[in-house]
């Protein structure tokens, strides 16, 4: 610390103008890349709205934001979101978003994929349309107000 007081004790007026403006620059750049970032952030968001058509799973007390374009639902750790109940396969099904419109693929699960009591091995999905996988039942809903919503990904649910 000393060597960079000396240092700057050594430099001549104009050189620390000179650095001092250089620091100023570099922080507004800084915060210029912060503020795009947020504003690109938003506009993510915004779009992927749009795609997702604002939908998340209900579970109980969990609301799961579909968030992706493709959601993988099981007991596996590794499912996106996670199931824990033995009734349901490790990789059970998988739900799709194309313009909107969500579908759910069975998995070759054991227990099978249900919508609203039907059984299917692919399916279109519709907001308050239920779907079980094994005993464990979930709803597709439009999504919650984001400050009230309980956001968890890859988390073990409650069983059913």
């Amino acid at each position: 610390m000393s060597e960079l007081i000396q240092y700057l004790g050594s430099l001549a007026i104009p050189d620390l103008v000179l650095c001092a403006a250089a620091v100023v620059i570099l922080d507004i750049f800084a915060l210029s890349i912060i503020v795009a970032a947020s504003r690109e952030a938003k506009l993510c968001r915004q779009r992927w709205q749009k795609v997702s058509n604002g939908l998340e799973l209900r579970f109980w007390d969990n609301h799961y934001p579909l968030e992706a374009d493709e959601i993988l639902l099981g007991r596996h750790i590794s499912a996106d979101i996670r199931l824990a109940d033995a009734s349901v396969s490790r990789y059970h099904a998988v739900m799709t978003v194309s313009a909107g419109v969500w579908s759910i693929t069975d998995l070759d699960s054991k227990s099978g994929t249900f919508v609203n009591d039907q059984r299917v091995r692919q399916a279109r999905l519709h907001p308050g349309d239920c779907i079980r996988l094994g005993n464990v039942q979930v709803y597709l809903a439009k999504q919650s107000a984001p400050e009230t919503a309980v956001r968890r990904r890859k988390g073990g649910g409650k069983r059913a």
